[in-house]
């Protein structure tokens, strides 16, 4: 089974994480499930208690592997926790003699906390859809050498963009963990090996009447996450893949980017780039 929930974290200016006044033994960050269609940081916002209006930053996606037990017997679950962040002030004791535990730690740190909802939680299915329908996790890479350059791929016959100029990347499979995920793309597509920076952007994507692995009619839902991506020794990139979605793939520079097509994926994730501030 596959879930993804999503979290929202007090950011201090000294890059800690603010937690707020949490009674001793309870430790669990807030969050919620996040179903199909929906918008990530609008559920990480209702989570915890924010209005709608404010900013929040991507910051990580934590890969939580559980075994649990249902109606059938043993379910390997796989929960991939995404992680905003919104600015915030430290926090404070709350006076002489009260039990909290402390107020502010190093957001990784804080990352290590058990989020809610717990797994258990997370096993029931949601309800079932008139249509076919196919979700998915993907990391992509903005690829970066350091002659400034950006390594695209070329989306192969007979997959959907078919002809495009697209971001490496592409799904997460189950237990497997993003970084390691986009790392194995990045060399099956272009022959490159990277170092995964920073998360750019999380974004999400839902289109109906898309052609799927069981019908010409599917309802897609995905979550894309974005992350900056270098390549500090470049070669001559080359596709190791075989008959898979890629057929090509090239360095350009930027001044070559608004005279090629691009997929939809890369338009959002190089937009990414130049949006200004949180969203």
């Amino acid at each position: 089974m596959r879930r993804a929930s999503a979290h929202a974290l007090g950011r201090t200016p000294d890059r800690q994480a603010a937690l707020g006044h949490r009674p001793s033994g309870q430790a669990r960050l807030p969050g919620a499930r996040v179903l199909f269609g929906a918008d990530p940081a609008g559920v990480a916002r209702a989570a915890a208690g924010l209005a709608s209006t404010t900013p929040l930053a991507p910051y990580a996606l934590r890969t939580e592997l559980v075994t649990g037990t249902d109606a059938a017997g043993p379910v390997h679950l796989h929960i991939d926790r995404i992680y905003y962040t919104y600015p915030a002030q430290p926090a404070h004791p709350a006076g002489p003699g009260a039990c909290d535990t402390a107020q502010t730690m190093p957001l990784d740190q804080a990352l290590l906390l058990p989020a809610a909802p717990p797994p258990a939680e997370l096993l029931p299915e949601e309800p079932e859809r008139p249509q076919a329908s196919l979700r998915r996790l993907g990391a992509y890479g903005i690829v970066t050498d350091p002659a400034g350059r950006i390594l695209l791929t070329r989306i192969a016959e007979g997959f959907p963009g078919a002809g495009c100029w697209h971001l490496p990347g592409g799904g997460v499979d189950h237990g497997e963990e993003i970084h390691a995920a986009l790392r194995r793309e990045l060399h099956e597509e272009t022959g490159q090996r990277g170092r995964v920076g920073e998360i750019i952007a999380i974004t999400h994507h839902h289109r109906g009447g898309q052609v799927g692995p069981e019908s010409q009619a599917t309802d897609i839902y995905a979550i894309w996450v974005f992350f900056h991506v270098h390549v500090p020794h470049p070669g001559t990139p080359h596709v190791t893949e075989f008959a898979g979605s890629t057929d090509d793939c090239s360095w350009f520079t930027p001044e070559d980017l608004p005279h090629i097509r691009l997929s939809s994926t890369a338009r959002r994730g190089l937009t990414a780039l130049t949006a200004p501030g949180p969203r």
